[in-house]
């Protein structure tokens, strides 16, 4: 009886830690940033809440798997880009069509803890069209250097989700 109680303490253990591991979505495998230079390509990645955020670094457009709030809440998406980097331009990418971003602001800290968010852009909607390959280019006022960028997302419906989340420097 002993014994069954440890066994099933142990595999408790070991589920509930496969769980907040889920839970936390950060992505397992930072890679290089590629060719194209985004900085977020591969980094880790978290949100406030929804569904695979680690999609959202993946360099996968298109795909089935995207980053998608919980609805009727305001979310977040973050990115560690692993260091201080430049930053002037971020890219938003949908799915496909019938998605949007509503009311996307971008937030940018270089705090050791991803805290004290500055916002660089103020609050807007972006639609994704075929027109424009699903895709929006938010330009910053100016660059910055940051380590931490932020996509915060409010009035989130059931269209909202972003499929990739990119970052670049000048």
């Amino acid at each position: 009886m002993v014994r069954t109680q440890s066994v099933k303490k142990k595999l408790s253990i070991v589920l509930m830690s496969a769980l907040l591991l889920a839970t936390a979505q950060l992505s397992i495998n930072p890679q290089e940033a590629s060719a194209s230079g985004n900085l977020a390509l591969g980094h880790y990645v978290w949100a406030s809440s929804g569904s695979y955020p680690a999609a959202a670094v993946d360099g996968v457009h298109y795909s089935s798997n995207f980053w998608q709030p919980a609805y009727g809440q305001t979310g977040w998406i973050t990115v560690d880009l692993g260091s201080v980097q430049a930053v002037n331009r971020i890219v938003l990418k949908a799915p496909t069509y019938g998605y949007w971003v509503q009311s996307a602001s971008v937030l940018t800290s270089n705090s050791t803890d991803d805290s004290s968010f500055t916002a660089q852009t103020s609050s807007t909607t972006y639609g994704y069209y075929s027109a424009n390959n699903y895709t929006n280019t938010i330009n910053l006022p100016s660059t910055v250097n940051t380590r931490y960028v932020r996509v915060q997302v409010a009035n989130v419906s059931t269209a909202t989700a972003i499929s990739e989340l990119e970052v670049y420097g000048p």
